[in-house]
């Protein structure tokens, strides 16, 4: 069982652009914030990785914050032995110090661009910047539609569901579950990417055990939701995240001292059972005579959303090639050596003397 931790702090939603950054890098509960300011390509991420890599490597266990875009790249690390936090504060999750100097402190990446080189190819960056702005905006469309589609789904399905049922079997799964007092706290890992919808494996690291909870046209959320209402209520503490579409349903949870992972999936004929320790068929909770009414609305639902997600994916791998060709730009006009020398010096600066 691996300790490493990764997960998402902002992404593209049904409901719009999400950002969680606040309830990462909050200064109220940090000593020291390193905000970096710099253009795409200019070594932000390259940065956070040092930093991470040197916290490692100290005995630290740092928790990383992966691009929603693109998960190669870093948008933030927490150190949370030292109360230390470096974050991406450009768009499209600008942030500004909020106790200057105090807390908050500036990492400026500008004083290394080759300004000259930059004016030079400022016609090309307006253009491929005002093309990926159209692509990401035509992508937020199709996944806001998709969202549409999906939220129908639910609700026709919710019709569907022997909800007494559910919230028994939702009840058992509390009732057994040994872990200790706490909070919930949203750790977000699932996105959508470049490559599409991404999950990350952080969860299935850090459990002890797995549970699938196997979906029948949108009824794993309503279940998801339920054990999440219910855990809350219990005060037993978890992590959660949720759906990368629709933002208002869970569809992982991990028991924080029981480690017991619950995490939406196929349908119950379609996963490897071997692969979990349990595995709760959600057909067990949906009524087939409600059921056999609306299976058209619903595969109508299903084949909208999916549509829509394809060509929202197929918008986005554009975006970010685009977004390639823009980096590509600022590579070529940044001092790196420079940028090298002043991380150095911040390695220096937060990390105690190695005696």
């Amino acid at each position: 069982m691996s300790s490493e931790q990764r997960y998402f702090a902002a992404g593209s939603t049904g409901d719009g652009f999400v950002n969680m950054f606040g309830d990462y890098f909050d200064p109220d509960k940090l000593d020291r914030l390193y905000i970096i300011k710099g253009g795409p390509g200019t070594g932000k991420s390259t940065v956070m990785k040092r930093l991470a890599a040197e916290a490692e490597r100290r005995g630290y266990d740092p928790v990383r914050i992966l691009c929603s875009s693109d998960p190669s790249s870093l948008d933030g690390v927490l150190v949370p032995e030292l109360s230390l936090g470096i974050v991406d504060g450009t768009a499209p999750h600008q942030r500004d110090p909020v106790y200057p100097g105090a807390v908050d402190v500036i990492f400026d990446l500008y004083p290394f661009f080759n300004v000259g080189k930059l004016r030079s190819q400022r016609e090309e960056i307006r253009r491929l910047s005002g093309l990926s702005a159209v692509l990401r905006k035509g992508a937020e469309k199709c996944r806001r539609f998709a969202a549409l589609a999906m939220t129908e789904r639910l609700a026709v399905t919710d019709q569907c569901c022997d909800r007494e049922k559910l919230s028994s079997a939702a009840e058992r799964c509390v009732s057994g579950i040994r872990g200790g007092s706490g909070a919930a706290e949203h750790r977000q890992i699932s996105a959508y990417s470049t490559d599409g919808r991404t999950v990350l494996d952080t969860y299935e690291r850090l459990c002890a055990s797995k549970v699938a909870v196997c979906d029948e046209h949108g009824s794993a959320y309503i279940f998801m939701n339920e054990l999440k209402k219910l855990l809350e209520r219990a005060g037993i503490g978890f992590m959660y995240s949720t759906d990368a579409l629709l933002p208002k349903n869970c569809d992982a949870i991990l028991i924080k001292g029981d480690g017991r992972y619950f995490s939406v999936t196929g349908r119950a004929e379609s996963i490897d059972r071997k692969a979990y320790g349990k595995v709760i068929n959600m057909k067990r909770f949906v009524v087939k005579d409600r059921l056999k009414d609306v299976r058209g609305r619903l595969r109508l639902c299903e084949r909208a959303a999916a549509t829509l997600e394809n060509e929202a994916a197929r918008l986005t791998r554009e975006a970010g090639r685009v977004h390639g060709r823009i980096e590509g730009i600022y590579k070529n006009a940044v001092d790196f050596d420079g940028v090298s020398r002043m991380t150095d010096e911040l390695i220096r600066s937060v990390f105690p003397p190695v005696r």
